[in-house]
């Protein structure tokens, strides 16, 4: 029985083998299905096969292609570039939106999850409050804007003032007025808004009377690059007629701290100018570039504000500065950034509360890409002291410092 069974399998074994050898044959060749074509049947399946893909692919994927040009066509019509759309230098990421400054004008913002609506309802130039402590200063002028803001997101969100910027033609960033009261077209912006949900209020800026609106800002999140600008319709042709720019310079300006042979600021991030009137110097903190420009300098400034005043065997120094941020990002200026070396070694911090000078107010603020902002910055020395520098330094956690020397 054992030989029988030993018999049957080997028979099996070999029945298997064949078919597998028959299945090999007419795989490679036999068959007659699929004979293998001549050179000039290639060929003509060849030019066939991509008609006939074209023809039986779905509507959304068919591309007709421009007959190739004759070498005659060629030669006497030169190739056509497209025209480039010419484009603000603010606003600039693929999440920003713009439109115009207008009233009546509606735009949305979508910041994620998170969707805006605002309508800019009113523009008042010159507005005027009822408060006897609501004026502007000498020379300047209150600018209104009064919106609705719709929250068509997931979450509910606090929108203020505080959310938006304002940039002159000048190219001077504002923040908006504080508390503002008085004003007949309503009260100042500041709601929380549930999703569904709108708020209304006003905006108010304090800016000088020769300059012009160049964009409104709306920010409702500054750790994410959405942003929505309201343009003043002439934008576009202030700056491709040069009105309007990005500051210069695109690169550091002064002595690298490494060559200037002092024994502060030693750096090669760091650069060096002297401490005087109308001298500029710029620094490079990875892509940003900030300059400053010192306008003034007071020696003993006096405030008008009877509750800010030196203490006895003091003095206030005070110096007027231009600020310009000719970097990609924003940077907010909270006046810390200062700090001044006597020449008897002494370091001292700017005062906090500044109010009551003659020569403007603290410099601070959100300052923009492109963008300028002008103030003081104060310190109260000895009666006898002089500045050894004057030091600016936008981020601690870099190298790159500005150093004003006394010469």
């Amino acid at each position: 029985m054992r030989r029988l069974m030993k018999i049957l399998l080997i028979g099996a074994g070999g029945l298997l083998a064949i078919c597998v050898l028959l299945a090999v044959v007419m795989s490679r060749g036999g068959g007659g299905g699929n004979p293998t074509p001549t050179p000039a049947q290639a060929q003509r399946a060849a030019t066939q096969a991509p008609a006939e893909a074209v023809a039986t692919a779905p509507a959304a994927l068919r591309v007709t292609e421009a007959p190739a040009p004759t070498a005659q066509s060629a030669a006497s019509s030169p190739a056509a570039q497209p025209a480039a759309t010419p484009t603000l230098p603010w606003g600039t990421s693929k999440e920003d939106v713009h439109t115009t400054l207008a009233e009546g004008q509606s735009a949305e913002l979508v910041d994620g999850k998170e969707v805006y609506r605002l309508t800019l309802e009113r523009i008042v130039d010159g507005a005027a409050s009822t408060n006897q402590f609501q004026r502007p200063k000498e020379g300047n002028r209150y600018l209104l804007f009064a919106l609705v803001v719709e929250n068509a997101g997931t979450r509910a969100h606090l929108i203020s003032a505080a959310n938006c910027q304002l940039r002159t033609t000048a190219g001077f960033d504002y923040d908006p007025v504080f508390a503002p009261v008085g004003f007949e077209e309503g009260e100042a912006l500041s709601q929380e808004i549930g999703p569904g949900g709108k708020a209304r209020g006003i905006v108010v800026f304090e800016i000088p009377e020769g300059e012009q609106p160049l964009f409104l800002k709306f920010d409702p999140n500054p750790f994410t690059p959405a942003e929505l600008y309201f343009d003043a319709p002439n934008a576009l042709e202030l700056v491709q007629s040069g009105a309007v720019g990005q500051p210069a310079p695109a690169q550091p300006e002064g002595t690298p701290g490494d060559q200037a042979g002092k024994s502060w600021g030693t750096s090669k991030n760091d650069r060096h100018v002297p401490l005087a009137p109308g001298q500029s110097g710029a620094i490079a903190d990875g892509k940003q570039i900030y300059r400053v420009t010192i306008q003034n300098i007071v020696d003993g400034a006096t405030s008008s504000n009877p509750f800010i005043q030196p203490k006895e065997g003091q003095k206030f120094w005070l110096v007027q500065v231009l600020f310009e941020n000719a970097g990609t990002s924003s940077i907010h200026l909270a006046g810390n950034e200062w700090a001044l070396r006597t020449q008897d070694g002494f370091d001292y911090e700017p005062e906090v509360i500044v109010t009551g000078f003659a020569e403007g107010e603290v410099l601070s603020g959100e300052v923009g890409p492109g963008g300028k902002a002008q103030g003081i910055v104060v310190f109260q020395i000895p009666q006898d002291a002089q500045p050894l520098f004057l030091k600016f330094d936008p981020n601690p956690l870099t190298s790159a410092e500005l150093y004003f020397d006394a010469q």
